[in-house]
């Protein structure tokens, strides 16, 4: 799936081990992805080449989610979340890195820079799930069924609805989807939220926020102006043509987005 070469990394935390996929030159300034819930590492296959021009990427799999990391206890809540990739930074020894995350990934990333942002240069959130405007029904209306009956049908149906202009996944990331749906068991018990405007209080972490304008698990606008309000000198940027999925649907956009945010 990958177009480059990669080294498959197991970490040790206090919840399980964490699978971790390195890309590119590790002399480079190290940068984290963090993938959408029930996703994984490989999300990033149309990104991953792109990134590396100026970071060295590891892309994680988050613990109790699909992936390959291998969860001993149960992330239960935010605080427990925080702990778990602060555990994963000590163990690649990193004293400060860029943290990037779509949807789940993008609240448990702005949940870990809130609690440490001396750790976190940059932070990139991709249409973070909940975070600054809570999440509509129908996005649980489509991705319950497909865990409930795990069938080809309702997990296209769900991604589907992702997509902006209601397209399949690329069949070999699918097929890895609908595999992950059938046969894993999601441990990851923290539901995305809203952050209260208290909780940027000082936050002075630079961060991008990218949003499709035909997002569908809330109103895009309303969304963006909200982080706005909380987070100052926040850069945001509506993506014309994308929904859910625009990491993959407008990779080409994100990426030249992404990489000039880092090379600020």
């Amino acid at each position: 799936m990958f177009e480059m070469e990669y080294k498959s990394l197991y970490l040790p935390t206090s919840f399980g081990e964490t699978h971790v996929l390195c890309f590119g030159d590790s002399s480079k300034q190290p940068l984290l992805l963090l993938h959408g819930m029930t996703m994984s590492s490989t999300m990033w296959y149309p990104n991953i080449k792109q990134l590396t021009q100026e970071r060295c990427v590891y892309a994680v799999d988050v613990m109790g989610d699909f992936g390959k990391s291998k969860p001993t206890a149960v992330i239960k809540n935010k605080q427990a979340a925080q702990q778990w990739l602060l555990e994963v930074l000590n163990a690649l020894l990193f004293d400060k890195v860029d943290i990037a995350g779509h949807s789940m990934g993008g609240f448990l990333a702005l949940n870990f820079s809130i609690a440490y942002p001396d750790r976190v240069s940059k932070l990139i959130l991709y249409a973070p799930a909940g975070t600054f405007h809570k999440i509509s029904y129908n996005f649980f209306m489509k991705v319950y069924p497909a865990l409930l009956f795990q069938s080809e049908k309702w997990v296209d149906n769900a991604f589907r609805w992702f997509s902006g202009r209601g397209e399949q996944l690329t069949p070999i990331f699918r097929t890895q989807v609908i595999a992950g749906y059938r046969h894993a068991k999601p441990l990851l018990q923290v539901m995305p939220s809203v952050f209260p405007i208290e909780e940027f209080h000082n936050f002075k972490v630079a961060t991008l926020l990218l949003v499709g304008d035909k997002e569908v698990i809330y109103p895009a606008l309303k969304a963006i102006a909200y982080a706005k309000k909380a987070i100052p000198g926040l850069e945001a940027h509506l993506i014309e043509g994308a929904s859910h999925s625009l990491t993959m649907e407008q990779a080409e956009i994100v990426n030249d987005l992404t990489l000039q945010f880092l090379r600020k």
